[in-house]
């Protein structure tokens, strides 16, 4: 079972054996509801040297969760099966949590008035 902001890897698949780290965004309720079958997710991958980060990333690390620097995607929500959550990693840590929101709010153009 998860929760909203753990960090995860997904199940792998035969084009992709290796999977990929993820933030879970759903709430606790809809995490634990055994009526709900998917839950909202970003996408990560790791984070290569020399590469900058792009405008609608954010980087997190070990404090995360993650075995490695990891950039994670705000720009896209999926929408995925409980079944692929393979290995919960950690917690993503409160300062990320806030870049996270800010990020998706930011890339979303969502204004809080």
């Amino acid at each position: 079972m998860s929760h909203q902001w753990e960090t995860w890897m997904s199940r792998g698949e035969e084009q992709d054996p290796h999977g990929h780290p993820l933030i879970v965004l759903s709430n606790d309720e809809a995490c634990t509801d055994e009526n709900r079958a998917s839950v909202n997710v970003l996408f990560g991958s790791t984070k290569r040297p020399a590469v900058a980060s792009r405008p609608f990333e954010i980087v997190c690390d070990e404090a995360d969760g993650f075995e490695k620097s990891t950039v994670i995607d705000c720009s896209r929500i999926y929408f995925i099966p409980k079944g692929k959550l393979a290995r919960r990693l950690g917690s993503l840590s409160p300062v990320r949590r806030v870049q996270a929101c800010r990020k998706i709010a930011e890339v979303f153009r969502l204004v809080f008035h």
